[in-house]
C-alpha cells in the first residue's frame, strides 16, 4: 500500500485544521448548514445516486468530529476508492490504519460499491478483532453488488442515502412557522397524510412557492443551492451529472451510447405505458431484453423505478410498465441533454415526483433488502395514475379539476390531486380534492 496516497486525503493528521478548508466542508459552512446529513456513530453503509452529496456528508461528519467534539485527528481516516478495482486495496487500507489495540478510530471509506468484491474486504474487518474500536462509514453508489451479499449478521446498517424529498426541502429552506408545521406534525400513514395536508392551509401560498422551485432543482443540494443563488441551475451543473452517469454506466460494463438511447427512448414516452419492442427497433437496439436490462441497472444505480398495472389486486409484471426517474432534476437533466422539449413536460414532472413520494413514504420503515411496497397503475378506460391498496391516486395538474375527473373505478378512497383546487368535502363519489404540494409537503 502506497502510503502517500492514504496521507494525502487526510492533511488534518498534520494540521487539524486542515478539514475546514477542505472545499466540501467549506460549502456546507457558507450555506448555512441548511443541508446537514448527521451520520449515526455506527457501522453503516450509505447507498445513493451519484453527486448527491455522500462525500460531502463524510466530509462534514469529520469536521464536527475534529472541531466541534475534539477527536484526535490521527483517529481518523477517510479514503477514496473512485478509481480502485481490486478489493484487497480496502483491506489494506484498512489494515494500514487500524492496528490492535490501538485507540478508537473512525474509518470513512467513499465510493466502495464499484470495486468488485467489497463486502469480502467489510466482511474480514468486521470479523476480526480490530474492528470492536472502530467505526466504518461506508458510502457506494451502486445497488448492483450489494444484491449478491447484504451481510447478515454483522454489526453494520445499510441507509438509503437518496435526493431530499419536497418536505426535507421545506424544512431546510421554508419559513421557521413552515419549519414548525412540519417538525410538529409527522403522518404515520396514508390516511394521517390527508388530514395533515389539509392542516397545511395555512401555508398555501409559500409551499406552492417553493414547490416551483423544487421542481426545476428536485432533491440534489448542489442543484437547489446554485437555482437559490444564480436563479437557474448552470450548465455546469447538469455537466457534472451527465458525466457522474456516463461514468456509473462505464464502471458496470455497459454501453454509454446504448444507455443514453433508452434514456430518450423513456423521455419520449415518460408518465406513459413504455413499449421495450418499441423502443429497441426506433433506438436501433437488438433485443427489447436489452432495453429490459438497462432499465434494471438504472433501478441499481438510483436513476429510475418501473411500476406495472394492476388487474383485480394482482400485479402484471408481463405487461407494459412505465418508468419514472427518482426526481424531477433527473427528468430536467435527460430533457436538457437529450434535447427533449415536451410542452406537458411540468405534468409529466409532477406525476413522476408523485410516485416517488408515494414510493418512498409507504416504505419509509423498510430496510434495503425488504420486500417493498407495491404501486400500481389502473389501465385502459378506467386509468389511475397511482394505486396502493384501497388508496387511488390521481393528478390533474390543471387550472380547474372537479371530482368528475377522477375515474370511475371501485375504490374506497380517491386522491384527487391538483393544482390549485382546494375542496376536503368528500363527494357522493367519494372524491376528495387536494392541491399536489400541500399533499406533497407532508409525506
Amino acid at each position: 500500500m502506497e502510503l502517500d496516497r492514504i496521507a494525502n486525503q487526510n492533511p488534518w493528521w498534520d494540521d487539524s485544521s486542515a478539514i475546514i478548508k477542505d472545499e466540501k466542508v467549506k460549502k456546507v459552512i457558507n450555506t448555512g448548514n441548511k443541508i446537514d446529513a448527521a451520520l449515526e456513530e455506527r457501522n453503516q453503509i450509505l447507498i445513493g445516486p451519484r453527486q448527491l452529496g455522500k462525500t460531502t456528508a463524510l466530509k462534514y461528519d469529520i469536521y464536527k468530529k475534529i472541531i466541534k467534539e475534539h477527536v484526535n485527528p490521527k483517529q481518523i481516516m477517510y479514503y477514496s476508492f473512485d478509481t480502485s478495482r481490486s478489493f484487497e486495496e480496502i483491506s489494506d487500507v484498512i489494515n494500514t490504519f487500524v492496528g490492535e489495540g490501538q485507540s478508537k478510530t473512525f474509518l470513512y471509506l467513499d465510493e466502495v460499491s464499484f470495486v468488485e468484491g467489497w463486502q469480502r474486504a467489510i466482511k474480514s474487518f468486521l470479523d476480526s478483532n480490530n474492528s470492536s474500536n472502530s467505526i466504518l462509514y461506508i458510502t457506494g453508489s451502486s445497488s448492483i453488488n450489494l444484491k449478491k451479499e447484504l451481510m447478515p449478521g454483522r454489526n453494520i446498517k445499510f441507509i438509503e442515502f437518496m435526493p431530499i424529498s419536497f418536505k426535507e426541502f421545506l424544512i431546510s429552506f421554508g419559513s421557521k412557522d413552515v419549519k414548525q408545521f412540519l417538525e410538529r406534525n409527522t403522518a404515520l400513514d396514508l390516511d394521517s397524510a390527508i388530514k395533515l395536508a389539509e392542516k397545511s392551509i395555512a401555508y398555501f401560498e409559500e409551499i406552492r412557492k417553493w414547490f416551483e422551485v423544487y421542481l426545476k432543482t428536485g432533491g440534489y443540494p448542489d442543484a437547489i443551492f446554485d437555482y437559490i443563488i444564480n436563479k437557474q441551475v448552470s450548465d455546469a451543473i447538469y455537466d457534472i451529472h451527465w458525466n457522474a452517469f456516463v461514468s456509473d454506466i462505464s464502471k458496470a460494463n455497459r454501453s454509454a451510447e446504448i444507455a443514453t438511447a433508452i434514456i430518450y427512448g423513456l423521455m419520449e414516452s415518460y408518465a406513459s405505458k413504455v413499449n421495450l419492442s418499441k423502443i429497441a427497433g426506433m433506438q436501433g437496439i437488438k433485443s427489447h431484453i436489452t432495453v429490459r436490462s438497462y432499465i434494471e441497472m438504472f433501478e441499481d444505480l438510483f436513476i429510475a423505478k418501473s411500476i406495472f398495472p394492476i388487474a383485480g389486486r394482482k400485479y402484471m409484471f408481463r405487461k407494459e410498465r412505465k418508468v419514472y426517474f427518482n426526481d424531477p432534476f433527473l427528468y430536467n437533466l435527460f430533457a436538457k441533454k437529450t434535447n427533449i422539449i415536451n410542452k406537458d413536460a411540468e405534468s409529466k414532472i409532477i406525476e413522476g415526483v408523485l410516485f416517488n413520494h408515494l414510493y418512498r413514504f409507504v416504505n419509509k420503515d423498510k430496510q434495503l433488502a425488504e420486500p417493498k411496497v407495491k404501486i400500481g397503475f389502473y389501465s385502459g378506460k378506467r386509468e389511475i395514475d397511482f394505486v396502493i391498496g384501497n388508496f387511488g391516486f390521481e393528478a390533474k395538474w390543471q387550472n380547474k379539476v372537479a371530482d368528475y375527473d377522477f375515474p370511475k373505478v371501485d375504490i374506497k378512497n380517491k386522491i384527487l390531486l391538483s393544482k390549485n383546487t382546494f375542496d376536503n368535502n368528500i363527494k357522493q363519489n367519494g372524491v376528495k380534492i387536494l392541491p399536489i404540494f400541500m399533499f406533497l409537503a407532508v409525506l
